[in-house]
């Protein structure tokens, strides 16, 4: 089974984006899958720690203002370590 048949741990929608994440992507890793549509088709697909997919619910907004200006800088808000790193979204076209 796909994991994206099962149910997701968050659905959020904000304007014309909606966040869908799975923290049980990727056990031997640790990773989550995070899928943003935009407008109802896939807009990025990316692998997260799973720790951290709840930042990406927090800063959803922030996300789409971002994206919506060309600009990551919701995905830097939502990958803070708070020392100073961030941990930013590692798209799974490009192989990890």
């Amino acid at each position: 089974m796909e994991i994206k048949d099962t149910k997701p741990d968050y659905d959020i929608t904000d304007r014309s984006f909606r966040v869908r994440a799975w923290g049980n992507y990727k056990k031997e890793t640790g990773d989550a899958l995070i899928e943003i549509q935009k407008d109802g088709k896939i807009y990025k697909e990316f692998e997260y720690p799973a720790y951290k997919i709840w930042n990406i619910a927090a800063h959803f907004s922030d996300i789409v203002d971002g994206e919506l200006e060309n600009d990551d800088i919701g995905y830097k808000i939502a990958g803070s370590t708070g020392f100073g790193g961030v941990v930013m979204p590692k798209d799974i076209n490009q192989g990890a």
